[in-house]
């Protein structure tokens, strides 16, 4: 029997950590018929507790500064004129200074922001800065992004890890590539951008693990090697001739 909401992200979140506080109770010597309520109760609030300031929390690990208009009005226009034209609201935005070529979404449910690296922004050509937008805003709706967020605050804890690898969905990748070459109206622009930052390299220094699944590529650089989070470049790329 199919069971969906075992595994969606913010229930294995919340149940995680259910479990924990309970285990916690038990090793202490609480006795179960207590241990289990006050678990249930305790690991309910504080995934509340940390939802609330989990945007925050990545954001500050990934580090980047507000990209400002001035400074980068090719890129609030590529993001503009996509919002404008599909109905999208305007995320912010924010720049890694980052010779790289890579970029995160982060959110929670009121808002969403895009983490691009100055890589990305100096060097793609405008088809290829469109198609990574685009891709970056078709994450800003997805309506699990507060619980990737959320599990990649959560995945800090020790042996909570494997929950940021319940993310990585290749099936999911691709759709989102497509979805968001649907945006653009040109498959080619999302293969050229792929191609474009994996030439670039896509290493972000001093990312964490647990933030893995919240960037466009693999940020430890492995792109050409199937990993927990990402597909490779080639299969993305393949993928998107189909269309």
């Amino acid at each position: 029997m199919r069971r969906p909401h075992l595994k969606t992200p913010a229930a294995v979140t919340v149940l995680v950590l259910k479990l924990a506080v309970t285990l916690i109770l038990l090793a202490v010597g609480t006795a179960p018929l207590v241990a289990v309520p006050v678990g249930i109760v305790s690991g309910t609030l504080v995934v509340w507790v940390v939802s609330r300031r989990a945007a925050a929390m990545v954001l500050a690990s990934i580090g980047g500064r507000p990209a400002l208009i001035g400074e980068f009005p090719r890129l609030h226009n590529v993001v503009e004129g996509l919002c404008h034209t599909h109905g999208i609201d305007m995320p912010d935005l924010m720049v890694l200074d980052s010779k790289s070529g890579n970029a995160a979404v982060v959110g929670d449910r009121r808002s969403a922001t895009i983490v691009i690296t100055t890589g990305a922004t100096d060097t793609l050509s405008l088809v290829e800065l469109e198609a990574l937008i685009a891709q970056a805003l078709v994450r800003c709706r997805d309506p699990h992004l507060a619980d990737e967020t959320l599990g990649a605050v959560i995945a800090r804890v020790p042996g909570a890890g494997f929950i940021a690898a319940r993310f990585g969905d290749t099936d999911r990748t691709v759709r989102t590539d497509m979805a968001a070459a649907e945006l653009t109206r040109y498959p080619n622009g999302m293969q050229w951008a792929l191609h474009a930052l994996a030439e670039m390299g896509t290493v972000v220094e001093g990312y964490r693990a647990a933030n893995a699944h919240l960037w466009l590529l693999q940020p430890d650089g492995a792109v050409e090697t199937a990993s927990a989070v990402h597909p490779t470049i080639e299969l993305r790329v393949d993928a998107l001739g189909e269309l």
